[in-house]
């Protein structure tokens, strides 16, 4: 199963949705295949899955998605007891796991390359929906089934090792205009101010 066909038919189903990415390969790849306002690719590892539960517990009334990789996951395996105990039912976790870091230029084996089974992980942490998805068939099933339910969805994508990220165009859009894009979209649609300016 290939990363960027998950996103691509993710991508068209992102209506006002919160997506937080974290640092990786993918990171690149959903940056240039969605160009919607409730994006916010965070310029770390081991920070996206912190971030999005944070936004759904605050936002109950919005679905938010994020799109973790076993790198950034491993990074931060706190937050998964965290999540298993406060279980915000408008989260879906998507975790990419190829299995690699991939986005340095060398690429090294992760520990789910092992014997490391970050469902069952998930699992143990108190996680009750955590599913290991092989096929880009059961990645749509299980995907439109996550953006439907008001249910915490824990989602690893087992994806092939790729390095299609290197050839994509990087963005003019440095991280501080990015950060404030979503942050103008969040005022936006939840109709209060966020950021006061100085000056």
């Amino acid at each position: 199963m290939k990363r960027y066909e998950c996103f691509e038919f993710l991508v068209p189903k992102m209506t006002d949705q919160l997506v937080i990415g974290s640092l990786s390969g993918q990171r690149v790849e959903w940056g240039h295949l969605s160009r919607h306002e409730g994006n916010l690719l965070v310029a770390s590892m081991g920070n996206a899955l912190g971030i999005g539960m944070g936004l759904a517990l605050v936002l109950p009334h919005r679905k938010v998605i994020v799109l973790e990789s076993d790198g950034s996951l491993l990074l931060s395996l706190y937050n998964l007891p965290t999540l298993g105990n406060l279980n915000p039912p408008n989260l879906t976790v998507f975790v990419f796991d190829n299995q690699v870091y991939s986005g340095t230029r060398i690429s090294q084996p992760s520990a789910t390359a092992g014997k490391t089974d970050l469902e069952a992980v998930a699992r143990g942490c108190g996680i009750g929906y955590a599913a290991t998805i092989r096929d880009l068939d059961a990645f749509k099933r299980e995907a439109s089934e996550a953006l439907e339910k008001n249910e915490l969805r824990f989602l690893v994508c087992k994806v092939d090792a790729t390095v299609l990220h290197r050839d994509i165009k990087r963005p003019t859009e440095d991280q501080l205009e990015h950060k404030y894009r979503f942050v103008r979209y969040l005022e936006k649609t939840e109709g209060k101010q966020i950021f006061l300016g100085r000056g």
